[in-house]
């Protein structure tokens, strides 16, 4: 492919006369549009003046309220999200970043002093760096376990300016990052860099020091809505000025339309990874009272003698934890480096296996005898606390401590939506020995108060077990259910989303009385909270006895008139739903998009995706065609879709090819159905912006392909045939916007002999 050459950041527009840097949108952080309502043009949008206004705002919401913003979530997530609490359940499932000038800190690995540097004179404080030492990136390489990745890593930035290294959180992808930076640059001149998104990099403002590297932690949202065009013309600025740029992330569900830049960062066998950081931790200690003074090599007995081979460690080592999830285990070891019964009494600790007797003794607060009991005044509000651990697993202790009041009855009217923060010998006192060992505290200043409490390593089937002996042994169900939908109407996404799958999993007790609290949620107002209610139907359909209940619910809302419950019906395809029921979803979501209150919101989109990515394009691409005949608002959303599907790529060893564009090519969807789905999603003023953009970035990625090439001319032939104004905009298209972004991409050449050949 033929790299283009950018003069200005790479944003296809729609007008000769826009910007000279162009619109500084992108889509949504979760790489679907913003819809909007009303006169003001939303993102993909262009205003009664002809002029394209990425910026507009969001309209209000139905009855003139303005709607919270919608967390952006993928069923995937959400389906694994949900397994542990329901006993690995699923359906049919495949396989810190901080901000400003004095921010430091990196994940798991803790850098000591840094200098912070903010580069760009525009004010706003959006660009900053820190220089680590060399002393610092020295330390962290020798408690490093080396990848297969790495040396695929260092041959891309010896090719190359600018490299995506893809990889869940907690796998180690920073601090292979840091120090690929420093075998290529040196220990002393490696970089953290932040921005609020990467396109800010592009201002001509933005300036940072040439000849060292730089690495850029990108949130799951950033790195879904990177746009291809901004990734070429950063890297081409980075080649410039002869630095060096890692953006780290989870880039899994772009590696396709960024194939050339991602390398997929390997997780190290956790094995190996116990091994290093336990090495670390013990560096210069004696662990093995050497009688004639230590050379180290105790150390080397006690981590590859005693602990590896220690079964309980090994069977869990041999689960492959991630790296994040290894290091507590061993910071726990080197604490107190337990030898022979010590370290299988801690082990134990953090590998229960009496899961029920650990859970009843835990809620069993009120033991005078137990190990965990407290005084009987405290009792109450330390067994609501302990549960609601097990609940919002990930949440700030305060606001655990916050539901945990209420579940205990406290009167909090007039007090503070946060209260003050836990001191360590209360919080202690309220989480008892037992549940203190399967749990850890950490400080998190980004948090309220301070800290938030996770389920350890080996002890996430610990919640669901809570739950068990809660529901059993302790409170009503409707006490419980009353409870868990207070937390649903949280004004926090986490706790909504921890406390909907716990109503999910409530179902599998009392199925009438759960489908009765989603149904008071799904009508809620609030986007957040009927997006909570699609999870608890998510959850309740992974549990196979539950289905039909389910699947009879979803067709009395979608055919009914309330259009709250029509919405959560389509939400609840997009986040999972859509793999199990593909033919209902495709009537359901019908019925869904008939509704105006659809224009703002992209859920109907997102259960169509769920479609799509399961297998079934064959079936959705006609079916989309149907709808562009329909009236408007179902038209609207099969545009919309052709959009977001647009930017998907296919799988090795064809990544190249736009996905569409291959299905094309293997005659499993039609040449004409796929090129009406485009001409509707170019002509309407809603998704035209975005479409003609994702229409430039496949010509860039096909320019030196013959064959993607070939296929994409005939694509627009079938296009813009009998279609004047397509034609004429194409024509605009090719003149003004890509010509002088791509100069010298030649298939241009042949779209605009299209063209002509259209015109005669």
């Amino acid at each position: 492919m033929t790299a283009p050459h950018f003069p200005y950041p790479p944003v296809v527009g729609d007008d000769d006369d826009a910007d000279p840097d162009g619109p500084r949108d992108a889509p949504g952080d979760d790489g679907y549009d913003r819809p909007t309502e009303g006169p003001a043009a939303g993102p993909d949008q262009d205003p009664p003046d002809g002029r394209t206004d990425p910026a507009a705002g969001t309209g209000p919401s139905e009855g003139g309220e303005a709607d919270e913003p919608e967390e952006p979530l993928d069923s995937a997530d959400v389906i694994r999200g949900l397994a542990d609490l329901l006993g690995g359940a699923t359906i049919g499932l495949g396989d810190v970043r901080v901000r400003g000038q004095n921010a430091t800190g990196h994940g798991a690995v803790a850098i000591g002093t840094v200098n912070v540097t903010t580069a760009g004179a525009d004010g706003t404080g959006r660009i900053w760096y820190e220089s680590l030492s060399g002393n610092d990136v020295g330390e962290l390489a020798q408690g490093y376990a080396p990848t297969s990745s790495d040396q695929q890593l260092d041959r891309h930035l010896k090719r190359r300016h600018l490299v995506c290294l893809s990889g869940p959180s907690a796998s180690g992808r920073f601090t292979s990052a840091v120090l690929a930076i420093a075998r290529r640059h040196g220990l002393d001149r490696a970089c953290v860099l932040g921005a609020e998104q990467p396109a800010d990099l592009l201002g001509s403002s933005e300036r940072l020091p040439a000849g060292r590297g730089y690495v850029l932690r990108l949130a799951d949202s950033a790195a879904n809505a990177v746009d291809g065009f901004t990734l070429v013309a950063l890297a081409a600025r980075a080649e410039a000025t002869g630095m060096t740029l890692i953006l780290v992330g989870d880039f899994s569900r772009r590696g396709q339309d960024l194939a050339g830049h991602v390398v997929e960062h390997r997780v190290p066998p956790a094995v190996e990874v116990f091994r290093a950081r336990l090495r670390q931790q013990l560096a210069g200690l004696c662990v093995g009272w050497c009688p004639d003074g230590c050379d180290g090599t105790c150390v080397e007995r006690y981590v590859d003698d005693e602990c590896v081979t220690h079964p309980l460690l090994s069977a869990y080592l041999a689960g492959e934890p991630r790296p994040g999830e290894v290091v507590p285990v061993v910071e726990l070891i080197a604490r107190t480096v337990p030898h022979g019964p010590a370290l299988t009494e801690r082990l134990e600790q953090l590998l229960p296996r009496q899961l029920r007797e650990r859970a009843a003794q835990i809620l069993d607060a009120g033991r005078p005898d137990g190990p965990d009991g407290v005084d009987a005044w405290a009792a109450d509000r330390a067994r609501a606390f302990r549960l609601t651990c097990a609940v919002l697993a990930g949440q700030p202790v305060a606001e655990i401590d916050q539901a945990a009041r209420r579940l205990a009855g406290t009167d909090l009217t007039g007090t503070a939506s946060v209260g003050p923060r836990l001191r360590g010998p209360e919080l202690d006192s309220l989480l008892g020995s037992t549940l203190r060992q399967a749990v850890v505290v950490l400080g998190d200043e980004r948090a309220a108060g301070g800290r938030r409490i996770e389920f350890g390593a080996g002890s996430e089937q610990l919640r669901s077990t809570l739950l068990e002996v809660a529901w059993t042994d302790w409170w009503l169900p409707g006490q419980l259910l009353g409870w868990l939908a207070d937390l649903v109407r949280s004004d926090v996404p986490g706790i909504r989303q921890a406390a909907a799958g716990a109503i999910g999993w409530s179902a599998g007790r009392d199925v009438r009385a759960a489908l009765e609290t989603v149904g008071d949620l799904a009508r809620e107002r609030r986007a957040g909270v009927r997006q909570a209610a699609a999870i608890v139907l998510v959850a309740m359909a992974m549990q196979p006895g539950l289905r039909q209940r389910v699947r009879t619910e979803l067709d009395q809302w979608a055919a009914g008139p309330a259009a709250h419950l029509r919405d959560t019906v389509a939400r609840a395809y997009g986040l999972g739903l859509a793999r199990l029921w593909p033919d209902a979803a495709l009537v359901q979501l019908r019925l869904v998009a008939q509704a105006r209150m659809q224009r703002r919101n992209n859920s109907v989109v997102r259960g169509l995706v769920e479609v799509y990515r399961d297998g079934h394009a064959a079936t959705l691409v006609p079916e989309l065609v149907d709808w562009t005949s329909d009236d408007p608002e179902v038209r609207l959303h099969a545009a919309r879709t052709l959009r977001v599907l647009a930017d998907r790529w296919a799988e090795p060893p064809r990544e190249h090819w736009p996905e569409l564009l291959d299905l094309v090519r293997r005659r499993i969807v039609s040449p004409g159905d796929v090129a009406a789905l485009w001409a509707v999603a170019l002509g309407m003023p809603q998704t035209a912006y975005r479409s003609w953009r994702t229409l430039g970035f496949w010509l860039n990625r096909a320019d030196g392909n013959p064959e993607v090439a070939a296929h994409c001319v005939a694509l627009l032939r079938h296009v813009i045939a009998g279609r004047p104004p397509l034609r004429h905009r194409l024509d605009h298209q090719v003149r003004h916007v890509w010509r002088p972004i791509m100069p010298r991409n030649e298939l241009l050449d042949a779209v605009h002999a299209l063209i002509d050949e259209d015109l005669s």
